[in-house]
């Protein structure tokens, strides 16, 4: 992938075993949870997170940007734009080879390619996988989009979990993708001939969840609906 920036450790802003920071140019579109990759000792790459993107210029103080406005006319013209970077502050969640000593100043930085995206975040190692959605980075020719899987015995059975939902309400894409999860636990079950599920519905919605068999009375304004709200799954439109 491209290289975007290079690696910056400083007296007072040092990398370190948890985080480090790149310079990157401004015009660059990065966007918080992003995930880039580092040069690193042993042939290895660290893996790191974006939390925070800052905009830094060799303005010595925010008076300096008054005064070079003609001391404060929003209309002036500048003849010489300041010298300006971002900044950027990435979390580390891995290395390729299990080296977690601090990455090194002046070390390029890259857009992390869909395979790196999988092993930063632990995509490729889920087992018993039941489509969940997907996630997008970056943007233009650098966009990636990856599927993202559940364990399904994390989410029913002796091991399983609390599972949180959470959007607008009204919308009924809560509970759409509740049915969408469920659906993909049945069909996993239907190829392992050796797990079954069965599944016990709590109703706290008053009548909706009991009607589910059943033909909806208000289909021409579901139908009006459709027109302006889409979920997508795994690149799958489905309306609502």
């Amino acid at each position: 992938m491209d290289i975007i920036g290079k690696i910056i450790a400083t007296e007072k802003q040092p990398s370190t075993i948890e985080d480090f920071t790149f310079w990157t140019k401004k015009d660059l579109k990065l966007k918080p949870f992003d995930v880039v990759a580092v040069e690193h000792i042993n042939n290895s790459k660290t893996f790191g997170v974006v939390e925070e993107i800052s905009h830094m210029t060799d303005s010595p103080s925010a008076l300096a940007g008054f005064i070079s406005s003609d001391f404060g006319d929003v209309d002036s013209k500048s003849y010489t734009d300041r010298i300006g970077m971002n900044y950027v502050k990435c979390k580390v969640v891995g290395n390729t080879v299990g080296v977690y000593i601090p990455v090194q100043e002046g070390k390029k930085v890259y857009l992390a390619t869909a395979e790196e995206i999988k092993m930063a975040l632990g995509l490729d190692q889920v087992k018993n996988p039941i489509p969940a959605g997907y996630i997008k980075m970056y943007e233009g020719k650098n966009e990636q989009i990856l599927p993202v899987n559940f364990n399904s015995h994390f989410l029913i059975g002796p091991e399983g979990a609390h599972l949180n939902i959470s959007g607008i309400s009204g919308l009924a894409s809560k509970t759409s993708y509740a049915m969408f999860l469920m659906k993909a636990i049945q069909d996993m079950a239907m190829k392992e001939k050796n797990e079954s599920v069965a599944f016990i519905m709590m109703n706290v919605k008053g009548t909706d969840l009991l009607k589910i068999d059943e033909m909806n009375e208000r289909e021409d304004e579901l139908k009006h609906l459709s027109s302006t709200y889409k979920c997508n799954f795994l690149g799958a439109d489905n309306k609502q």
